[in-house]
């Protein structure tokens, strides 16, 4: 995963390069999409599932936060 880089309100950037875990595969065996900012937040991001019947999707506040909670949610059948 590429560093990703911000800016934060007294305008230096912020490096998101610390992300140690990357998403693991959903419940269903789909794929997860790229974490993806949420528009007009921010350092909100979002997870969700590739497979359309599935829904499942993660957003949470922090790139590292967002990626820890999908893949404990990802291996549970309690969404």
């Amino acid at each position: 995963m590429l560093p990703l880089k911000l800016k934060n309100k007294k305008g230096s950037p912020v490096r998101y390069n610390a992300v140690a875990n990357v998403p693991s595969r959903c419940r269903c065996g789909g794929e997860p999409s790229k974490p993806e900012l949420v528009k007009g937040c921010e350092n909100r991001w979002l997870i969700q599932c590739k497979v359309g019947t599935c829904k499942a999707r993660n957003t949470g506040q922090g790139l590292s936060d967002t990626i820890l909670g999908w893949n404990r949610l990802s291996t549970h059948f309690y969404r």
